[in-house]
């Protein structure tokens, strides 16, 4: 519980703690950890080199092995047309839906959500896509107040012909699909 906030704070580390969260409801006892990385590679590459140096860092990661028992990571790029969060209310429920595309279809799924998530943009919080890891993943990540307001605004959407139209058009381009509800950690940026 200390130490994120420590390389959250730490002025040397570029990496930016977006948010942690925990599943509430789907794969459970799985943690989300979710660092920005304003310039990228060149950010991410610092990162980890002062994370593999400090002992802090040697610490933390002595210390999480003793409660887990399987870990993996991804760097993934955020859409440039999925809007900008700002993080302006409390408690709620996140929801991550983890999309497994068919490779070479990221460009078309792109185009068509660049045009769907402009019915949906209030409740919408990060676009990813999977640079490194498991690839031809997209990760699409919504705020809700609780879950009823989840299934309203789900329902909403689908009053749209263009909602229909775009999810028509992607549904084919996917492999798997997997949902979690997610809740932030005490110490998560984004509550």
């Amino acid at each position: 519980k200390q130490i994120l906030p420590t390389i959250h704070e730490c002025e040397e580390m570029p990496a930016r703690l977006f948010g942690q969260f925990s599943v509430a409801f789907g794969n459970l006892d799985k943690i989300y950890t979710i660092w920005r990385y304003e310039d990228g590679y060149k950010d991410l590459e610092k990162s980890y080199m002062i994370y593999r140096t400090k002992n802090i860092y040697k610490q933390y990661e002595e210390e999480q092995a003793k409660f887990i028992n399987h870990r993996s990571s991804q760097v993934c790029f955020q859409f440039s047309f999925w809007p900008e969060y700002i993080d302006n209310s409390d408690g709620g429920f996140f929801e991550i839906r983890s999309y497994s595309l068919r490779p070479g279809s990221l460009y078309e799924w792109g185009n068509a959500w660049a045009q769907g998530i402009k019915i949906r943009d209030s409740d919408a919080v990060m676009g990813l896509a999977t640079q490194v890891g498991t690839m031809n993943t997209v990760h699409h990540i919504w705020r809700y107040r609780d879950l009823v307001e989840r299934a309203e605004e789900r329902g909403n959407a689908w009053q749209s012909k263009e909602w229909a139209r775009i999810v028509k058009q992607t549904v084919p381009l996917i492999t798997d699909l997997n949902v979690d509800i997610l809740v932030p950690t005490d110490f998560s940026p984004l509550q």
